[in-house]
């Protein structure tokens, strides 16, 4: 957990900004798209922006659930500059069903 990437940063919080970097970049895109606004039709736009919204709160929900889980082994607190998660990793275990698109049932 305490090797020195290429970026400077040990491993752990190499691990932390990745996955808030995933966050980051959904929250970018829907700028981008927000940019956009009055140059697409309002539908499409809608549409769009509702799945930018869900791909940003599961981008979340897994930035918070690894970050944890991996946590349980560094030992290690969360970078600072790094997003704190908003719930406890027993609260991402709890979680039974999850529906994934393209699945016939809820995975477990």
């Amino acid at each position: 957990w305490d090797y020195r990437m290429r970026s400077g940063r040990t491993l752990w919080e190499e691990l932390c900004h990745r996955y808030q970097s995933g966050v980051d970049t959904v929250r970018r895109m829907q700028a981008t798209w927000k940019s956009l606004e009055g140059r697409i039709d309002t539908e499409r736009a809608g549409q769009i922006g509702v799945f930018l919204k869900i791909q940003e709160a599961e981008a979340r929900w897994w930035r918070d659930a690894c970050v944890l889980y991996f946590q349980t082994f560094s030992k290690r607190p969360i970078p600072k500059e790094c997003e704190q998660p908003t719930e406890t990793l027993d609260y991402y275990k709890s979680i039974v069903k999850r529906y994934v698109p393209g699945t016939a049932r809820p995975i477990r």
